[in-house]
């Protein structure tokens, strides 16, 4: 889903912060942003349907070019730390892919180098929505490395399957020398968190973002 701002109007975010959209009656929902901060003249979100959803299933299907949302940015401290240049493991499920978005395109805007290691985790390969965009990536820069996971995946799958999380543990036994960034399901963050310290990463070296249920006034991403 496209937004674009009032004209004249550009709003200063972090690759990975995330956007808040009010609800006629005041009711809210907290969005990511897939768009790199140079791309500030709106914003790009990635919207989970949800059947009876009131943005997702309801407003959404009425919504037509030029018809108006009322927004508010940025928030959120789920960003990637600049002034650290460890290698960086990058986990997510489903639409915990916009934030991650943002954050890839925004290095390659800035020209970085920082390794970057994206897992990325779906039930089936239909649910991996843009599966060629991060596999571009990793053919055009060396420092960023893509593994799609899917845990109910169909016989001709050629990848990984499993957990995601379990996933990252099979390639790096000891993440001491990471930062983790995770975004989505809060039962992979969850597990992350526990079996990634136990794998050796720093606790405060593990940066999170979960879903939680819609109208929860715990500001996520999603």
């Amino acid at each position: 889903m496209a937004l674009r701002f009032p004209a004249g109007i550009r709003v200063k975010f972090r690759a990975g912060q995330y956007l808040t959209v009010r609800l006629p009656g005041g009711d809210t929902r907290n969005y990511s942003m897939a768009n790199p901060p140079h791309q500030n003249d709106g914003a790009l979100l990635h919207v989970r349907r949800v059947p009876g959803g009131r943005f997702s299933g309801e407003l959404l299907d009425g919504l037509t070019k030029g018809d108006t949302l009322t927004v508010e940015l940025p928030f959120g401290e789920f960003a990637l730390d600049h002034d650290s240049d460890r290698p960086v493991v990058l986990v997510a499920t489903g639409t915990g892919f916009a934030p991650v978005k943002s954050m890839v395109e925004d290095q390659i805007k800035r020209s970085g180098d920082r390794r970057l290691h994206l897992y990325w985790g779906a039930r089936s390969r239909e649910d991996l929505y843009l599966a060629e965009l991060p596999g571009r990536w990793a053919e055009k820069h060396d420092w960023f490395s893509f593994t799609p996971v899917l845990s109910r995946p169909d016989p001709a799958w050629p990848g990984r399957s499993g957990y995601v999380h379990r996933a990252v543990l099979a390639d790096h036994a000891d993440l001491g020398s990471h930062d983790v960034y995770a975004c989505g399901n809060p039962d992979m963050t969850a597990a992350a968190r526990a079996d990634f310290a136990a794998a050796g990463l720093d606790p405060d070296r593990f940066f999170c973002d979960a879903f939680v249920a819609s109208g929860d006034a715990q500001p996520v991403a999603g």
